[in-house]
């Protein structure tokens, strides 16, 4: 049983997702992603605009992937894409980690 006062136990049980087909994004790391903006759709879905060391620009919405780290998009705003990573804590299991990429003019 797990308890859910002791966190360690919970990172046991936290593992990325091997078997899910990898997006762009995750080649690079999180720190070479830009954001350049954002636009809304017609149905009122905000889009982050990242630009890539490829020299390339993809559109993110919350879901996505990015970085390599198991990076998932947990928010988009005009400022900033807020990501949840899951990483390695060195003792064999994995951490979840908040991580986010700020507006670059």
């Amino acid at each position: 049983e797990m308890s859910e006062e002791d966190p360690s136990k919970l990172t046991r049980w936290l593992r990325p997702d091997i078997g899910r087909i990898r997006e762009p994004l995750e080649d690079f790391p999180l720190d070479t992603l830009r954001l350049k903006g954002t636009i809304d759709d017609k149905d009122g879905i905000k889009w982050g605009l990242i630009f890539a060391p490829d020299h390339t620009i993809h559109r993110v919405i919350e879901g996505n992937h990015m970085g390599q780290n198991h990076g998932r998009i947990i928010s988009v705003s005009d400022q900033t894409i807020e990501l949840t990573e899951i990483v390695p804590d060195g003792l064999g299991n994995y951490i979840e980690r908040s991580s986010a990429v700020a507006l670059n003019e």
